[in-house]
């Protein structure tokens, strides 16, 4: 059995841990990679699992214009001794490394007018493609009214490597939205400017949401497979059978729903109010207990980052929920295949 690790926050800090959850009821502390945001960008991780025996992490200055930093590390799952990957003078937006680990895709802004996508591989770091800027207008971390009401569900910004490598997506929803995949030599063989967000790679399937509901894209094809679902912030599970997620019921409240990708069945979790879900194991799925004013429409969702409420672990083989000590999942190893 291969060995399982997360990237976390645990109760009553904010230093990014890496957790040996292999035998979730004797885990392990292994290394410490301090105090950082769960999330950076909109959404974007700011650190990941480069392989099972190496992090990656965002560090250094912030950028005049995001705020955001402007440098990438490297590190042993102990979090030292760190090694600089990339430096520059404008933000690192987000990052994700090919499944054997060689290559580094990563979004670095140009101004206030645009978007890099860089890919760096054997020392040679090269731009695959130009995109529309991150547009921020203050809803993502405020109540906004009319319209922009509730934007926690519908803000995300995924850069993803498909679990093959042979493929690399970016998708945001925001102020600004766009949806591109591009194969492994970075020619572009799928783009849309709207209407596409929540996306998720399990095997060799892009799952996104579209205005018809969960839609796949495999090899050029678009499917729908959740017709009429609103999905919010998927996430697979590291064999890539299954997709945990949140939406909500017709009250407002959020529930946690796993999708076997295989048969297409969907499973609630049970629950009124919970929120965020994540696979920390094939087995176990985390998820938080949303603030019940989300749902009464007194407060604006939360986005994903640092619960601070009650969170919880699901046990799919027993079916049973217990307390977790966990405040965010920010990674896990192996990454979906």
């Amino acid at each position: 059995m291969h060995r399982c690790l997360a990237l976390v926050t645990l109760r009553g800090s904010n230093q990014i841990v890496v957790r040996d959850v292999t035998d979730i009821s004797h885990p392990k502390t292994l290394g410490n990679l301090g105090a950082y945001p769960a999330m950076v960008g909109i959404g974007a991780p700011s650190a990941r699992f480069a392989s099972s025996s190496q992090v990656s992490f965002v560090g250094g200055k912030s950028d005049d214009y995001y705020g955001l930093p402007t440098q990438l590390f490297r590190a042993p799952i102990t979090g030292s001794p760190r090694t600089v990957v990339v430096s520059k003078n404008k933000a690192v937006v987000a990052f994700a490394w090919s499944p054997a680990g060689g290559t580094l895709a990563y979004l670095s802004p140009t101004g206030f007018t645009g978007m890099e996508l860089h890919e760096l591989h054997a020392g040679i770091d090269r731009v695959v493609a130009q995109l529309p800027a991150i547009a921020v207008g203050g809803c993502e971390v405020e109540p906004c009214p009319g319209p922009f009401q509730n934007v926690g569900d519908h803000w995300d910004f995924r850069l993803m490597f498909a679990p093959d490598g042979q493929h690399l997506s970016v998708v945001q929803n925001g102020i600004n939205s766009y949806f591109r995949i591009w194969n492994s030599d970075g020619q572009l063989i799928s783009s849309a400017d709207f209407g596409r967000t929540m996306s998720v790679w399990s095997r060799d399937r892009l799952y996104f949401l579209d205005s018809k509901g969960v839609e796949v894209w495999r090899d050029g094809t678009i499917s729908t497979s959740l017709p009429g679902v609103a999905w919010i912030r998927p996430k697979a599970s590291p064999d890539g059978s299954r997709i945990a997620y949140e939406a909500r019921d017709a009250q407002g409240s959020a529930h946690v729903f796993v999708l076997d990708t295989a048969s297409g069945q969907v499973t609630d979790l049970g629950g009124k109010g919970r929120a965020e879900p994540a696979f920390l194991t094939d087995r176990y799925v985390w998820y938080e207990a949303e603030p019940v004013c989300v749902a009464a429409k007194t407060c604006d969702p939360l986005f994903a980052g640092i619960a601070t409420g009650k969170t919880y672990l699901y046990d799919l083989t027993d079916q049973s929920e217990a307390s977790s000590i966990i405040t965010s999942v920010v990674d896990v190893w192996p990454h979906a295949a």
